[in-house]
């Protein structure tokens, strides 16, 4: 039995070559040669294609479907013994008012528009694939790892998990007001990119909107909490992974346009069973390590079906108070 090495070598010719050959048009051509390590002996050889039979032997599909189920079990058992220290905290955000929106980005984050809220708490961090799997029972996750944010989750996985752990998915307005954390400026921490602020695609990012010149240490998502906090303590509202809010993206009309002023909930889109195709979306925000800096700005904003499941798409929650 034996191993295929290279799938195809072209082996030097052996013997003398003189000018004759050149001359006379002779010249023998290269034969092509595969590169077999031999099991019995342990040593390399050279074998001339023409010597050889390949036969490529796969694995049986059941044989596949049942270890890829038995490592899935198995990576659900470490994410439960895990000793991960990272808490369920929630942040008191005070009411208030603030300007929502930019005029700087794209057409669907204006008019920079008044919005007042009452008071409500928010988490400090993403949902992390720990508590994620400790109340669903499940993990849809691409990047396996406790302390990772969960991530491949739908709108609806989302919203039905804050609403099991007695909270509910921020509204837009509501997530906007507290990444800014009293902060007027593109981003939370200024108008211009920082690259320590939070995780975006970096050099080692495979997207076409990698940054080539700049590195945040993660090639996809990082642990929560492993970026500086915005000012009122909250972590990677900017990065790591996008996040589902509550509301409806209107593409009709612009709903800043018509919102309420005073604790804007998005638009009505009444049985939202009967919502799953045309222009009916959810909003997320917060950029993620996919994303490029401009995903990173506090005004962001985009929308997917509440069925989308990508790699770079999480959450958090909220509460009433």
């Amino acid at each position: 039995m034996a191993e295929l090495v290279d799938e195809t070598v072209v082996a030097a010719q052996s013997g003398k070559t003189n000018m004759r050959n050149y001359l006379d048009n002779k010249a023998k051509a290269k034969t092509p040669h595969y590169r077999l390590f031999f099991l019995a002996s342990g040593k390399m050889k050279l074998v001339p294609k023409s010597e050889v039979r390949i036969e490529y032997v796969g694995v049986p599909r059941l044989d596949y479907e049942r270890v890829q189920e038995l490592y899935s079990k198995i990576q659900s058992k470490l994410i439960d013994a895990s000793d991960v220290t990272t808490k369920v905290e929630m942040v008191l955000v005070e009411g208030g008012c603030f300007n929502m929106g930019s005029d700087k980005g794209a057409l669907l984050e204006g008019p920079v528009h008044k919005v007042c809220l009452s008071s409500f708490k928010i988490e400090k961090h993403e949902v992390t694939q720990k508590f994620f799997q400790s109340v669903m029972k499940t993990n849809p996750s691409r990047f396996v790892s406790a302390d990772l944010p969960v991530e491949s989750v739908t709108w609806q996985e989302a919203n039905k998990y804050c609403k099991k752990t007695g909270k509910r998915l921020p509204t837009e307005a509501e997530w906007e007001f507290a990444a800014r954390g009293g902060t007027t400026s593109e981003y939370y921490w200024g108008e211009k990119f920082d690259s320590s602020r939070g995780n975006f695609c970096d050099n080692n990012c495979d997207m076409n909107v990698r940054v080539a010149d700049a590195s945040d240490g993660y090639k996809y998502t990082a642990p929560v909490g492993k970026f500086p906090p915005n000012p009122l303590g909250i972590y990677d509202m900017s990065g790591n992974v996008a996040e589902w809010v509550a509301d409806w993206m209107d593409t009709e009309q612009n709903y800043y346009i018509i919102s309420p002023k005073d604790n804007p909930s998005g638009p009505d889109r009444g049985n939202a069973s009967d919502f799953d195709g045309g222009a009916n979306e959810k909003v997320l925000r917060g950029g993620s390590w996919g994303g490029g800096i401009e995903t990173l700005r506090s005004a962001w904003r985009k929308a997917f079906f509440r069925s989308y499941r990508f790699e770079n798409l999480g959450f958090r929650c909220a509460k009433d108070i």
